[in-house]
């Protein structure tokens, strides 16, 4: 993937996220890095998000082993309550789709078979009130 797409694309993100109330930040660095860093993550209420963000033309996308076990690997540093996505922005269909991951291992992503951010933002908000 070309990096200005994905620069652009993580960007977008946190915006998207921003405005639905989250506070969203993107880390800029290379997917070499060593550190277990995701693309972007956010917080809302006592929850963390962290996302693996891809875009693509295609229906369908594969995501190594090493770019989930980032992601993770980040959320076990922290005590609160976290998820980790992968987060595409499928562009031939105009939509972002989200799949959340539990386990470090590759994984294949279709289009269609994601959860849209309307159902992120409500587990998420729902989680939030929960802690008030």
């Amino acid at each position: 993937m070309n990096k200005d797409i994905g620069r652009n694309a993580e960007r977008e993100l946190v915006k998207i996220l921003s405005s639905m109330g989250y506070r969203a930040v993107r880390i800029p660095t290379s997917n070499s890095s060593p550190n277990p860093l995701p693309d972007v993550f956010a917080t809302f209420g006592g929850t963390l998000l962290a996302f693996e963000v891809k875009s693509t033309w295609e229906p369908k996308l594969k995501i190594r082993e090493i770019q989930i076990r980032k992601i993770l690997d980040f959320l076990s540093m922290f005590t609160m309550e976290g998820h980790a996505y992968v987060a595409v922005k499928f562009k031939s269909f105009k939509k972002w789709e989200f799949f959340e991951v539990l386990n470090p291992s590759s994984i294949e992503v279709k289009v269609g078979n994601g959860i849209d951010l309307s159902s992120l933002s409500h587990i998420q908000r729902f989680n939030a009130e929960e802690l008030i």
